[in-house]
C-alpha cells in the first residue's frame, strides 16, 4: 500500500462584479468595500498562521481595480450616508433602514442585541413600501447605531474581538458618536488598503499562488462564438451571433498587465471566469502564455464521455480518473488544467454552514482521507482540487469563516498524508501525463452557458451588446474615430461584456436585476458617448420588466443600490 501523501489545492475565487456608474464615475453598491473588511483581509491572515498551508487565490481584475479606486479615495452611496443622524433626509433615513441591514439577519444580527433591537424596530422588512412606517419610530440616535453597526458587523469577528477599539464597541452595544463611527470606518479602511499588501506578500513568501481572470470576467467562449452555447445545449435560442475573439485578448491582455503591475511578475494561471471553457478559450489562453487554468468535474467528464461514480456518501470510486491535472489541447493550443471537485466545494460552499464549525472541518478531513485510501493502490500522486467561492458562504457559518477555516488549517497541518500545495507547486513536480483532445463546450453551471444566453432578457442584453460593438468597428473603419475615443469606447465594451449582467437577467427577482440592467446600459451608452455618435433610445428605457407578481422599480436603480444579500446563497 502506498503512503504517498494527497495533495491537496484549495483555490479561492475572489471576484467582484465592476460596480462603477459610467455616468457618474463612483461605485453603485459597497460590496467589495465591506467584503474585503471581511473576508478578503482576512481569509489571507487566517493562512498565514498556518504556514504548512499553501493555497492558491484568484484576485480578478475587476475587483483589483475597484480597491486601488477605494484607497484612491472613491466612495459608494452606503459610505455617503454615513452623517451626522441630525442631518439626514427622510429619504436617506427609508436608504439607512432599507439597506443597513443587509448581512445575514440570524447568524449575525442576531447575535447582537441592539442590532437585533433595530431590525426590530425596523419592521423585519425588506420591502420599500414598509419602511415608511418606521420613520416614526426611529429616533436620531437610533440612525447613528444602525450606520455603526452595519459597518462593525461587516468586519470579520475576529478582527472585531483582536482590536480593543472594536471590542470596546461591541461590548458598549449603543448610544455611538459620531466619531465612534468614525473609527470603525478608519479601520475598515485600514483592513481595504491590506488585501492586495498581503497577498503580494504572502505570493512572495512562496505559501500561496494568485491567478487571474479576464479583466472585466466575460463568458469567454460566447465572446469568441456564441453560437458556441449549442454545443451543450441544440436548440437552444440565440441571439445574433457575437463573435468577437480579439475582445478576449484583449480581456487577457489587460489581466496579464494588471497583475505584472501589482505582483511584479506574470500570472501562470488562469481562472475562465464562471469556469466556462471551451476549445477556442484553451487557445487563447495558450497565446497569452499561461501555464494552466480551471473548470469543473462536469466538464472533465464530458470532455472524456465517462462518468465521477459516487457512493451513497459522495466518495469518488474512480478517483484516478478525476484527482490529476489534464494537457487539453483545443484549436492549436495546449495548457494544464485541473478539475475541481464539485461535491466537496459545494460542502464548503453550502452544507458545513449547518454543522459545528470544528464537525465540519473533521468531516472534510475524513473525506480527504478516504480518497487518499482509495488511492492507495496507484504509484502516482494524485491532486485533490477544492474551488469555490472564497467570501459569500461565510456569514451563513456560525461565527464566519474564523472557527472553521482555524479548525481545518490545524488539522491539516497535523496531517502527515495529506499535503497542501499551490496548484503551479503541484504541477512543476508532476507535470500532466493525460490529456483531453476534446473540451467540452460549458461551465461550472449544469455544464452548460445557459446561465448567461438562451432566454428572451438575455438574448436582448446580447443583441443590444452586439450592435454597440458593431458600432465600435464601423468607426474603426471608417476612421471617423481616433484612437482615444475608440479605446474609450472599447473599454465600455469590455465592462458591458461581464458575465455579472446576464447571470442576473431571467435568474433572479426583478429588484435585484434592475440595478444591474441598469448598469448595463449605462455602459453601452457610454459607448456611443465615446464615439460621438447618437445614443439608441432603447438604451435610456428598461429592457427587462418585472415579471408577473413582481413590483415594478420605483425611481432610478442607480439611485442607490439594492440588497444584493440573498435569502441563501447561490450554489456553486
Amino acid at each position: 500500500m502506498s503512503r504517498r501523501p494527497l495533495h491537496v489545492a484549495f483555490v479561492w475565487n475572489q471576484h467582484q462584479p465592476f460596480y462603477r456608474d459610467a455616468g457618474t464615475g463612483g461605485p453603485i453598491m459597497p460590496w467589495v468595500r465591506l467584503h474585503a473588511g471581511k473576508d478578503y483581509y482576512q481569509m489571507a491572515a487566517i493562512l498565514e498562521r498556518y504556514p504548512k498551508i499553501r493555497q492558491t487565490f484568484n484576485l480578478t481584475p475587476s475587483l483589483l481595480e475597484q480597491l486601488e479606486r477605494y484607497e484612491a479615495g472613491e466612495q459608494d452611496y452606503y459610505q455617503k450616508v454615513n452623517k451626522p443622524a441630525e442631518t439626514l433626509s427622510d429619504r436617506e433615513k427609508r436608504y439607512l433602514l432599507l439597506h443597513f441591514f443587509d448581512i445575514h439577519w440570524d447568524r449575525v444580527i442576531g447575535q447582537h442585541p441592539r442590532y437585533r433591537e433595530l431590525l426590530e424596530l425596523q419592521g423585519r422588512s425588506r420591502e420599500p413600501g414598509a419602511i415608511a412606517k418606521a420613520l416614526k419610530r426611529y429616533r436620531p440616535g437610533d440612525y447613528r447605531d444602525l450606520q455603526a453597526w452595519f459597518n462593525l458587523a461587516w468586519i470579520d469577528p475576529e478582527i472585531r474581538h483582536a482590536d480593543p477599539r472594536l471590542s470596546g464597541l461591541v461590548e458598549k452595544g449603543r448610544d455611538f458618536t459620531a466619531g465612534e463611527l468614525g473609527q470603525i470606518m478608519e479601520r475598515q479602511g485600514d483592513l481595504l488598503n491590506e488585501v492586495i499588501p498581503r497577498h503580494r506578500c504572502l505570493q512572495e513568501r512562496g505559501q500561496i499562488e494568485i491567478m487571474t481572470t479576464p479583466y472585466y470576467h466575460p463568458i469567454m467562449p460566447l465572446l469568441i462564438d456564441s453560437c458556441s452555447a449549442l454545443r451543450a445545449c441544440p436548440g437552444l435560442p440565440l441571439p445574433r451571433r457575437f463573435q468577437f475573439p480579439q475582445d478576449g485578448c484583449a480581456q487577457l491582455a489587460l489581466a496579464a498587465a494588471q497583475y505584472r503591475r501589482l505582483f511584479g511578475r506574470r500570472p501562470k494561471g488562469a481562472w475562465p471566469s464562471e469556469m466556462a471553457v471551451s476549445p477556442e478559450t484553451v487557445a487563447l489562453l495558450t497565446a497569452y502564455n499561461f501555464d494552466w487554468s480551471i473548470s469543473d468535474e462536469q466538464i472533465l467528464a464530458h470532455s472524456l464521455n465517462d462518468e465521477i461514480i459516487r457512493d451513497g456518501y459522495g466518495h469518488v470510486l474512480n478517483g484516478d480518473l478525476l484527482y490529476r491535472p489534464y494537457r487539453v489541447r483545443g484549436a492549436g493550443g495546449e495548457i494544464a488544467m485541473v478539475f475541481r471537485d464539485h461535491h466537496l466545494s459545494n460542502r464548503i460552499g453550502f452544507e458545513y454552514q449547518h454543522f459545528r464549525p470544528e464537525d465540519a472541518a473533521a468531516d472534510l478531513v475524513h473525506r480527504l482521507q478516504k480518497i487518499r485510501e482509495n488511492l492507495s493502490w496507484s504509484p502516482e500522486d494524485h491532486l485533490v482540487t477544492l474551488s469555490l467561492d472564497g467570501e459569500n458562504a461565510w456569514e451563513w457559518y456560525r461565527g464566519d469563516k474564523g472557527p472553521f477555516l482555524h479548525s481545518l488549517y490545524r488539522r491539516l497541518s497535523e496531517e502527515e498524508d495529506l499535503s497542501c500545495c499551490t496548484v503551479s507547486e503541484f504541477l512543476a513536480a508532476h507535470p500532466p501525463q493525460r490529456v483531453v483532445d476534446n473540451l467540452f463546450t460549458g461551465s461550472w453551471v449544469d455544464h452548460n452557458l445557459t446561465r448567461w444566453i438562451g432566454t428572451k432578457n438575455k438574448n436582448l442584453l446580447w443583441d443590444c451588446l452586439l450592435e454597440a460593438r458593431e458600432t465600435v468597428e464601423r468607426c474603426r473603419e471608417s476612421g471617423s474615430c481616433g484612437p482615444e475615443r475608440l479605446q474609450q469606447a472599447l473599454r465600455y465594451i469590455y465592462i458591458a461584456e461581464g458575465s455579472d449582467f446576464p447571470w442576473w437577467i431571467d435568474s433572479m427577482p426583478y429588484n435585484m436585476v434592475a440595478p444591474f440592467e441598469a448598469l448595463f446600459r449605462k455602459h453601452l451608452a457610454a459607448v456611443y458617448r465615446s464615439l460621438q455618435t447618437a445614443v439608441p433610445g432603447r438604451l435610456g428605457r428598461p429592457l427587462v420588466r418585472p415579471r408577473p407578481g413582481e413590483s415594478a422599480f420605483r425611481g432610478d436603480p442607480l439611485a442607490g443600490p439594492l440588497s444584493m444579500v440573498p435569502d441563501k446563497p447561490e450554489r456553486e
